[in-house]
């Protein structure tokens, strides 16, 4: 999700990146419960029967499944916070406060758009200023990505296309 707040015609902003968020951390709760209702009935059922190897692997995979929910769940609070200024770009990465703190001149700064290897990929999106480089909004889905894009085509008059 792109959140642009520039004033007016201004030149001066900040664009806000963050993932999409499908399902609530309260809907992740709720599908995991599920899916651990049913799978530890199952294996409460087989150990019954006397298949009792079946009860231990059935809580490892809930396990599993958990760690895998909470990492995507944290994954989706990953935040970017680009800031231009007038003669500055600052961009700010992390997930509930930041983490790191890139600042660069505007005027050194380029806006480097990579296409895509494929028609259904998202193309890549780069500043660079005194040979460093970072990757903006690696966690974008294409039609955010194009939205970004030509946000920061009109910001930066030095953007062009690479291969």
């Amino acid at each position: 999700m792109v959140t642009i707040d520039f004033s007016g015609s201004s030149q001066e902003g900040t664009i806000l990146l963050e993932p999409n968020n499908s399902m609530s951390w309260r809907q992740n709760l709720l599908l995991l419960g599920l899916i651990t209702l049913v799978s530890l009935a199952i294996a409460v059922g087989f150990y019954l029967a006397g298949a009792k190897v079946i009860l231990p692997f059935s809580i490892l995979e809930v396990t599993a499944l958990s760690v895998g929910i909470y990492y995507c769940a944290w994954q989706r609070q990953r935040k970017e916070l680009i800031t231009l200024q007038e003669h500055q770009v600052t961009i700010q990465k992390g997930f509930y406060q930041p983490l790191s703190t890139h600042h660069y001149h505007r005027l050194w700064c380029q806006l480097i758009i990579r296409e895509a290897t494929h028609p259904w990929k998202a193309p890549s999106i780069h500043i660079r200023s005194h040979g460093k480089e970072l990757e903006l909004g690696s966690f974008l889905n294409r039609q955010d990505k194009l939205i970004l894009i030509e946000r920061l085509k009109r910001v930066f008059s030095n953007a062009y296309m690479s291969q």
